[in-house]
C-alpha cells in the first residue's frame, strides 16, 4: 500500500478513536442516572454462583469492583492493570479531543436548525457513492471500514454527515457565480475528463525468485488469492487476497510501470514479476470501468463548492466561532 493510503489511513482511524473515546468521555463527564445504572447493572450481573457462601460472597465483591472500575484488563508479570486505570489514561490523552468534538457537534445541530440549512438524502446517497468508488461497492466499502476501522455502517455515515454539514456552515455566505464555476472548468478541463480505472489484486515478494516460484504455483492453478494471504509482504492486502481495489490508471502513487502493464492486461490475466521499490510484485487485473464524475447540475455543483472551500475560513477557526456563538462552556 502507497503512501496517501496509509494516510486515509490513519486520518479514518484518529477519527475513530474519536468515536470510540466518546463513550467514555460521557460516562466520565455526566455519569448515568440511578435508574440508567441500574438498567445497566442488570444487564451485567453474573449468574449466581454455586458454591458455597465464602466463595460467593468472594465473587460478589469482585463483581462489585468491577462495576466500580476495579476490573483488571490486563496483566504484566503479575502486575493487574485495571479498566479504572485504562479509562482515566485515554481520558487523560484523548479527553479534551473528544470533548471538543462531542461540543462541536452539538453547536453544529444548533446552526443547522438555525440556519435551516438542509441535508437532503441524495447528497448523502452521492457522497457516499464518491467514497465507495475505489472499494467496489457500497457494501464492499461498509465492509472495509468495518474490518480494518471497526466502524459500523451507522458511524461512517455520521462522520459524513457532519463533515458535509460543517463545509454547507462554511460556505453558507460565499457566493460562486457561473461564470466563475465555467471559468475554472476551462482552465482544468484534464479534471472532468473520464478516468479509467483498474481493478487489481497484487503479491508482494522481497526477491524476483520468490515471485517467480509463486508464478508456478499459478500456472499450475493455485488460487491467486490465496496465494496473496501466504505469501505477500504487503501487511495491508494480503489479509484481502492481494485486492488493492479500484485504482486510476494514472495513479502517482502506484509503480508507473506496473500501472502501464496493468493498462494493457485481459480480464484475469496474470503478469509478473515486476519491480517495485519494496520488492517484486506478480499483479492480476480483476476488472476495469471508466469513472466519468458527475454531469450537468451535479458537476456544477460540485465546482461551485470546491471554490466556494477555497475561499472559507479555516476549519478549526470556524468550530471556535460556533462554539463562542453557543456559548459552549466546559465544566470540569
Amino acid at each position: 500500500m502507497k503512501r496517501y493510503e496509509v494516510l486515509k489511513v490513519v486520518v479514518i482511524l484518529q477519527a475513530v478513536c474519536m468515536i470510540a473515546l466518546t463513550g467514555m468521555v460521557l460516562a466520565k463527564v455526566w455519569p448515568q442516572s440511578d435508574k440508567e445504572e441500574n438498567e445497566q447493572t442488570e444487564k451485567l450481573d453474573p449468574p449466581p454462583h454455586q458454591g458455597d457462601g465464602v466463595e460467593d460472597q468472594g465473587g460478589a465483591d469482585k463483581w462489585n469492583n468491577a462495576k466500580h472500575g476495579d476490573q483488571i484488563v490486563a496483566t504484566v508479570n503479575g502486575k493487574p492493570i485495571t479498566r479504572a486505570q485504562l479509562s482515566d489514561e485515554l481520558y487523560k490523552q484523548y479527553g479534551n479531543n473528544v470533548l471538543r468534538q462531542m461540543m462541536v457537534r452539538l453547536a453544529i445541530d444548533l446552526e443547522v436548525d438555525a440556519s435551516n440549512i438542509v441535508l437532503s438524502q441524495e447528497e448523502l446517497e452521492r457522497e457516499l457513492a464518491l467514497l465507495a468508488e475505489g472499494y467496489g461497492s457500497e457494501d464492499l466499502y461498509f465492509a472495509a471500514m468495518k474490518d480494518q476501522l471497526g466502524m459500523s455502517k451507522a458511524q461512517v455515515m455520521g462522520e459524513m454527515r457532519y463533515r458535509i454539514l460543517m463545509e454547507k456552515i462554511a460556505i453558507s455566505n460565499i457566493s460562486i457565480s457561473d461564470s466563475d464555476v465555467e471559468e475554472y472548468m476551462e482552465a482544468h478541463p484534464e479534471q472532468f475528463d473520464p478516468k479509467l480505472q483498474l481493478h487489481l489484486l497484487w503479491i508482494v515478494t522481497d526477491t524476483q525468485a520468490q515471485a517467480e516460484s509463486l508464478l508456478e504455483k499459478l500456472a499450475d492453478g493455485e488460487d491467486f488469492a490465496q496465494l496473496a494471504r501466504d505469501y505477500s509482504q504487503d501487511e495491508f492486502t494480503a489479509d484481502d487476497g492481494g485486492d488493492l481495489g479500484m485504482i486510476d490508471a494514472d495513479d502517482p502513487f502506484y509503480n508507473d510501470v506496473m500501472l502501464k502493464i496493468a493498462n494493457e492486461m485481459s480480464i484475469a490475466e496474470i503478469e509478473g514479476p515486476i519491480a517495485l521499490d519494496e520488492g517484486f510484485a506478480i499483479i492480476q487485473l480483476a476488472g476495469r470501468q471508466t469513472n466519468s464524475g458527475p454531469t450537468g447540475v451535479h458537476l456544477y455543483n460540485a465546482v461551485r463548492k470546491k471554490l466556494a472551500l477555497e475561499q472559507a475560513k479555516p476549519l478549526r477557526e470556524l468550530e471556535d466561532e460556533l462554539l463562542e456563538r453557543y456559548g459552549a462552556a466546559i465544566l470540569k
